[in-house]
């Protein structure tokens, strides 16, 4: 991994990475440091990975022993005077650090280091730059293993996407009561069945409720399920292992056969959305452009607010998808945030316009891999449109 930070500090003309957590404040550096998830750390560290030399850490005497098995030399210091004179020395000679910081918060998930450390840092005369970028070649960037268990992952979702509108069909037609909490908990006895884990149980929706892209049915919160109803399933689920990708996808169906044209409509309208952001960040990659998350963002609200329906599309376009479903990469944002971020090859992202009305609302959702010359949608076969689930 130091190799790799090395390598990445200097491409930049960073002087070198500072590490720093304090309480579990910055999980992005615990992960960094490799920090054993029994170890006890209630004092703030610092780990230096310089652009050329070995990783420093900068440790309370009173924890010095809980770093004793991690590489690098260590550092210990008694008390903040101690600390901050040890800081200066660690620091000599660099002019240009990275830590977790965002520029005007601009990127929450970036922004983990509290702004008085900043400053604490910058009073060395030392400029403080984001992070955000070295976090993605190091964390967010996958290599082939972790690519296959995302594969593995998302092949199992869209079979168990299959089987959930199976159920509902056969329930229906059948004269069988049914509502959203029940096809939610099939849905995770299949995950438990094919070895999947998840950190929230699946969004099962029914008309309105499909229209609240948060809305989860609970043991006493939930709809029945009737003919003539439209159903919205998303689901996201891993691998049970420490280096195992999400896959995360929502389909559409309808209980029914003769889709009603209003939501037909919408369909169209999410559907060339979501091609439209597929399509641009593959033409840019294809031709060698930088292509950042906020520009995939607009190619998609673009179709969507041109057709009428901006302001039912209130969620940004996507996110990056790593061993958290919610990664530390690049995300398809120009709403709740500009992401300025570029996509780089081995990044994995969401591409999930929606559009949300008083009586339903439409979501699809795939799963899109950046390479050296292009993408490649890993959650295919793509919803064309609307599934009829009874004849």
């Amino acid at each position: 991994m130091f190799e790799t930070i090395r390598g990445s500090l200097a491409s930049r003309r960073i002087d070198g990475w500072l590490l720093y957590d304090f309480h579990n404040m910055n999980p992005i550096a615990r992960r960094m440091a490799r920090l054993p998830e029994s170890g006890v750390f209630t004092r703030r560290w610092f780990l230096w990975v310089p652009a050329t030399g070995g990783p420093v850490w900068l440790v309370s005497r009173l924890e010095l022993d809980q770093f004793a098995g991690l590489p690098g030399e260590k550092r210990p210091y008694v008390g903040w005077r101690d600390m901050l004179q040890e800081l200066q020395s660690l620091l000599s000679g660099a002019s240009r650090v990275a830590m977790e910081y965002s520029p005007g918060g601009a990127v929450p998930t970036v922004s983990r280091v509290d702004a008085g450390t900043v400053e604490m840092i910058r009073s060395l005369g030392i400029e403080v730059v984001s992070s955000g970028d070295l976090i993605q070649e190091v964390e967010a960037c996958l290599d082939a293993d972790r690519i296959a268990s995302h594969r593995r992952a998302a092949a199992h979702l869209l079979h168990i996407k299959e089987r959930a509108f199976s159920i509902i069909a056969e329930r229906i037609s059948g004269g069988s009561d049914l509502n959203e909490y029940q096809v939610q908990q099939e849905i995770l006895s299949r995950f438990r069945e094919v070895g999947l884990v998840t950190d929230h149980p699946p969004i099962v929706a029914v008309n309105a409720n499909a229209s609240n892209p948060h809305y989860a049915p609970s043991e006493s919160r939930f709809l029945p399920i009737r003919q003539g109803d439209l159903v919205l399933i998303d689901m996201w689920a891993r691998e049970d292992s420490p280096e195992a990708v999400f896959a995360d996808i929502t389909w559409v169906a309808y209980v029914g056969s003769d889709i009603p044209r209003p939501m037909a409509k919408v369909f169209d309208v999410v559907r060339k959305a979501r091609d439209a952001a597929v399509r641009f960040a593959d033409d840019g990659l294809r031709s060698g452009r930088d292509v950042f998350g906020y520009q995939v963002d607009q190619a998609a609200r673009h179709v969507i607010e041109k057709a009428g329906y901006g302001k039912h599309f209130f969620h940004r376009t996507g996110h990056n998808i790593g061993h958290e479903v919610h990664g530390n990469g690049v995300n398809m944002d120009d709403l709740e945030t500009r992401d300025r971020r570029i996509l780089l090859p081995g990044i994995l992202f969401s591409v999930e316009p929606g559009i949300y009305l008083p009586d339903f609302g439409i979501r699809s959702e795939i799963d899109v891999l950046a390479a050296e010359g292009g993408v490649e949608i890993t959650t295919l076969p793509l919803q064309e449109a609307i599934v009829p689930l009874l004849a």
